[in-house]
């Protein structure tokens, strides 16, 4: 059974928390302890459970507009980036940054590998392998959460696209990542 760790489920508790009433209507009974019962950041809790949360979550947010799951990776990126894991975007260039930011996945799921290989001066691609629940909410999350952090590491223009999908017979999620490069190399002068 693939595991998250209750870091991951906190931002969703405390969101249902807030409209108790609706996400008793929204959760599966078997979920509804989270809403009384205290989430231990550091310990272990069912991928399903995470995924279900997520959902049921979607199901009673108010959405301004564009893809609810991306809007929550967003969200959750400049919770956790700008909070606890802040440590990760300080210093260093525009590709270590971002692969700092990307250590969460391995130390908040079980299962799954995230990696980041740079294509170019302002490319990269995400690929996850081996996640044991993939889905179209993760997925979305996953872009918005790549996008804010790729935002809130000052990255000029950066921008997120899904290329590939385990949900559509692929054998990995993958994501385009395009941004301005910092430096630009001048074309060498012809003499």
């Amino acid at each position: 059974m693939a595991r998250a760790k209750g870091a991951s489920l906190v931002g969703a508790v405390k969101w249902l928390r807030h409209d108790r009433e609706a996400a008793l209507r929204a959760l599966p009974s078997r979920l509804h302890p989270y809403l009384d019962g205290r989430i231990q950041v550091a310990s272990w809790y069912p991928e399903q459970d995470l995924l279900e949360l997520i959902r049921a979550l979607a199901r009673i947010l108010p959405v301004n507009g564009g893809d609810v799951y991306e809007q929550m990776g967003r969200f959750s990126a400049r919770d956790q980036l700008a909070g606890v894991y802040r440590h990760l975007l300080e210093g260093g260039d525009e590709f270590s940054l971002p692969r700092r930011g990307l250590v969460l996945w391995q130390s908040q799921h079980d299962s799954g590998r995230l990696s980041m290989a740079i294509e170019g001066p302002g490319a990269a691609r995400i690929d996850v392998v081996d996640y044991a629940l993939p889905s179209r909410e993760m997925c979305g999350i996953l872009l918005g959460y790549t996008a804010e952090m790729f935002a809130m590491a000052e990255l000029k223009e950066p921008s997120v696209r899904k290329q590939a999908c385990r949900l559509d017979g692929a054998d990995r999620c993958s994501w385009r990542c395009h941004w301005t490069p910092a430096q630009v190399s001048a074309p060498a002068s012809s003499r």
